[in-house]
């Protein structure tokens, strides 16, 4: 073979390899948030693919199709590590020697998966067959651990979504939250929830950056969702310190800053923001707003006198996350 495409599937095959190994790291060793274009690039394509069958079908069937999104999406990426580091060494070993690309493949296939079904005849291609099985056992072996921490994650992400649900009346809604906990104590009750909801905010922006795929996951019933959730946590926050009638939540202004800060960060990471993002901070109306505040106070809930006031500083706290919220929806699609 010319010497010129030697140098060249050499130089590809180094290429390949480590683009592989290097988007395995970001994705799994990595203990912090980095972009991975390989990652991003699998789990946005897939979402295309996905979004344009779950059109087609029912709700329900709807969400069973995206339900599919994430687990063959993570399934993909490791075949995707797979396949790269195999072609590499593919063109590594029809580099080093004289053999076809044919023997070659077979070659890398042999050492990579350790099967040992073809035996190489030269020292380098010794080398390369030892160091192809190394780098397919680490996969195997971050795969092994990879799992298990995805689905942990998710189980614990899931424990709130479910709890901040189930106190919403149903489904997470910030008004419902405030009322269903008004109705069986006092207003200050709430203020227990804030600790345990204001970590689980910022562990989703840990995880939900640092593990992409746990963006996509979704919950086990149709309809809950983390980003529901979160936006109902950062809406009843957001009421309990402008509209509730009661000393300022110090617990309540910490959940929401922890909120507004992860949301923003799990939407930077994606580069995610809605069109003409400005127009969309009237998506709640002052009507919409009012008739919260009158169902509040039907039930009995302690409200300010000036709602106008109220309605101003609401406003203005929920153009902090709203935008983030609305760019991530068009990205995983809620119920």
């Amino acid at each position: 073979m010319d010497t010129l495409v030697n140098v060249a599937f050499f130089v590809l095959g180094l290429v390949l390899v480590g683009a592989s190994l290097s988007s395995a790291f970001r994705t799994v060793v990595m203990p912090r948030a980095a972009f991975d274009p390989l990652t991003r690039a699998i789990f946005l394509g897939f979402r295309s693919f996905f979004v344009a069958i779950a059109n087609r079908t029912r709700y329900l069937d709807r969400e069973v199709v995206l339900g599919a999104h994430a687990p063959l999406g993570l399934l993909t990426m490791a075949l995707a590590w797979a396949v790269g580091i195999a072609l590499g060494f593919m063109l590594l070993f029809a580099a080093t020697d004289d053999i076809s690309l044919g023997e070659a493949a077979v070659l890398a296939g042999s050492s990579f998966t350790t099967l040992g079904f073809a035996s190489p005849e030269s020292a380098v291609h010794d080398l390369l067959s030892v160091i192809a099985a190394v780098l397919g056992l680490f996969i195997v072996a971050l795969l092994i651990s990879y799992l298990p921490t995805i689905y942990g994650l998710f189980s614990q992400r899931e424990v709130i979504v479910a709890d901040v649900s189930i106190k919403s009346g149903g489904t997470a809604h910030g008004p419902d939250l405030v009322l269903h906990l008004t109705r069986v104590a006092d207003t200050t009750r709430l203020d227990d929830m804030w600790v345990d909801w204001g970590h689980w905010m910022i562990r989703l922006g840990e995880t939900h950056t640092s593990e992409p795929s746990l963006n996509f996951y979704r919950s086990p019933r149709v309809h809950r969702s983390w980003l529901n959730a979160a936006t109902a946590i950062l809406d009843a926050s957001a009421i309990r310190n402008t509209v509730i009638a009661a000393p300022f939540s110090i617990r309540a202004e910490m959940t929401y800053r922890s909120g507004v800060e992860s949301l923003a960060s799990i939407a930077h990471f994606f580069f995610v923001r809605p069109d003409d993002a400005a127009d969309h901070y009237s998506l709640l109306t002052r009507e919409d707003f009012d008739g919260e505040v009158e169902r509040l106070r039907h039930d009995s809930v302690p409200v300010v006198d000036d709602i106008d006031e109220a309605w101003e500083e609401f406003r203005k706290l929920r153009q902090a996350y709203e935008v983030h919220v609305l760019g991530l929806c068009e990205m995983i699609l809620p119920p």
